[in-house]
């Protein structure tokens, strides 16, 4: 899946598609599907919309004119720290490979 070439709209239209009897969660408002970087699976857990930690926090003070430290904490405590049911979205702290 070319996620690059997709708009917004598409990425999650995708998503939804690929998942048709699974209630996923996604970030509101729409804007932050530009941070979704797929969906997570594991053994025993629920497949969740996974997003870019740091594309969250740069959409948080991009949308609402934050801070990084605003954004952060806003993330943590309203984001990160609601739980909306078990398919709540989870946020990976993507690393460079070098």
């Amino acid at each position: 899946m070319g996620r690059s070439t997709k708009t917004k709209t598409e990425i999650r239209d995708s998503i939804v598609d690929e998942y048709p009897d699974i209630d996923l969660l996604f970030m509101d408002p729409p804007d932050y599907d530009q941070a979704i970087i797929g969906v997570s699976e594991g053994f025993g857990a629920k497949y969740t919309v996974a997003y870019d930690f740091d594309k969250v926090i740069e959409l948080n003070m991009k949308l609402s004119e934050m801070t990084y430290e605003e954004a952060i904490e806003w993330f943590e405590y309203n984001q990160v720290g609601a739980y909306v049911g078990d398919h709540t979205p989870v946020y990976i702290h993507v690393t460079e490979n070098n």
